[in-house]
Parts: structure tokens; C-alpha cells; sequence
């Protein structure tokens, strides 16, 4: 059963005031307005920064054809791999966009103060900037030999070595949580030194080398540059449109 409001309760309801009702509502469409008009002009403006500053690293490309690895770089794909074949060795070396650290952010910016540094402060700009990448050393049979590897300043340092079974299921899982699931070796520290040494030699023997690390610091942050002018362009088109 409905039931009914009282015939003297409805003659006294006051009639809505709409402008006091609207107001509030009102004001807000106007603020967001404002709010995207300045939006669009700062986003406009960063990224006509951006696309002017930008150079492309022709140097990077040089080295992959001269170390005759096939570059694999999708848009708007974190992800950029490296392959070539040596032998009955399928060579693959993934890795991904990266940002560079603050401190290198600010120097480039700044164009660096000359006497700005220390020599140990300039040590430990050098242990923060760094990349990681992966190789996988894939044979005919389908056995994979996977090692995990770090660069800092062109310099190379395996982390772990393992023998993988599923290559594209391996891709997928994040690198810190690789070693989490199954068994993928010990800690390739604790390794005897000179069988370190050997794991490392045998790599470099498939053109793993420093000048490819150098390629992977310098071509992750291209990358990331890339994807930021992009992530703009997109950004400006969603507020303009």
C-alpha cells in the first residue's frame, strides 16, 4: 500500500529554488573546465619540449647492425628484444624501458654543474644507474640456458644462471619472482670463482660483451623516452577531443 502525503504537508512545501540547486553543480563544470584548459596548455607545452629535445641514438642502431642482431622495438611495447643465431644457438636478449635515476635526470636538465661532484658521490651515481637485461641461449633440441644479467656503466655482471624449460611462460614471470617459483640456481656469487669466470666467458663468446651492455643503458632510456612522448600525444588527444 502507497501511501500518501497529507494534503497540508504538500501545500506547504516550499517550490524548488533551481539557480540555488544548480549552483553548486555549476560552479564545479566551470572549475573542471578551467582545470582542463590549463591542463591542455602544460601538456602542449611538455611535449613541444619533448619532440624538440628529442635525438634519436643512431649509434645504438649502428651497433646492432654491426653486431648483427635483429632488433625487435613494437610501439608502445615496454619490452624490446635482440636476436641473432650463432651456430646452432638461437641468441635472445630481452629487455625493458627504464627512467633514468633522478640524479641523471637533474644533470641532464641542468646541464651538470662542473665541479659539482665528488669522487665518491660520482661511485654511487654510477651503482645506481643501471639495467637489467636477460639472455636466453636457446638450442635446436629446445634447451634453454637463461642468464640474468646487470649493466652499469658498459660494465656487465651476471646475476643468476638457469636452465629453463618454457621460454615464452619464463618471459611472462617478473624478473625479481623468477627465482621464487621453481629452483634456478644458486646465487651466481657464491659460485666457485673460477666456474664464475668460465659461466661468464662462454657468454661473452656469443657477443654478450660490454659494448652490449652499453647499447641495453643507453637504448632502455631512448625507449623511455619514446613511450613518454607518446603517453603526451595520447594525453593531449583525450583533452582536446
Amino acid at each position: 500500500m502507497i501511501s500518501r502525503i497529507p494534503l497540508r504537508l504538500v501545500r506547504s512545501l516550499k517550490p524548488l529554488n533551481m539557480t540555488t540547486v544548480c549552483a553548486p553543480f555549476c560552479t564545479s563544470i566551470e572549475k573542471v573546465n578551467k582545470a582542463g584548459q590549463k591542463l591542455v596548455k602544460i601538456v602542449e607545452k611538455e611535449l613541444k619540449y619533448e619532440k624538440t629535445n628529442y635525438v634519436p641514438d643512431e649509434t645504438a642502431l649502428e651497433f646492432v647492425q654491426k653486431a648483427g642482431f635483429q632488433l625487435i622495438d613494437s610501439e608502445g611495447d615496454h619490452e624490446v628484444t635482440l636476436e641473432k643465431k650463432v651456430g646452432d644457438i638461437k641468441i635472445i636478449v630481452q629487455f625493458q624501458s627504464r627512467q633514468p635515476n633522478s640524479e641523471q635526470q637533474e644533470e641532464e636538465e641542468a646541464e651538470e654543474h662542473k665541479n659539482q661532484k665528488e669522487t665518491e658521490e660520482e661511485e654511487e651515481n654510477q651503482s645506481a644507474d643501471y639495467a637489467d637485461f636477460t639472455v636466453y641461449l636457446q638450442k635446436n633440441n629446445g634447451q634453454i640456458l637463461c642468464y640474468e644479467c646487470t649493466t652499469s656503466q658498459g660494465e656487465i655482471n651476471v646475476n643468476m644462471v638457469s636452465l629453463v624449460k618454457d621460454l615464452e611462460a619464463h618471459k611472462k614471470i617478473p624478473r625479481f619472482e623468477r627465482g621464487l617459483q621453481d629452483y634456478q640456481g644458486p646465487e651466481f656469487m657464491t659460485l666457485d670463482e673460477k666456474l664464475q669466470m668460465t659461466l661468464v666467458e662462454y657468454l661473452r663468446g656469443y657477443g654478450i660483451n660490454d659494448e652490449l651492455g652499453a647499447f641495453v643503458e643507453h637504448y632502455s632510456l631512448d625507449k623511455e623516452e619514446r613511450l613518454y612522448i607518446q603517453w603526451l600525444d595520447q594525453l593531449t588527444t583525450f583533452l582536446k577531443n
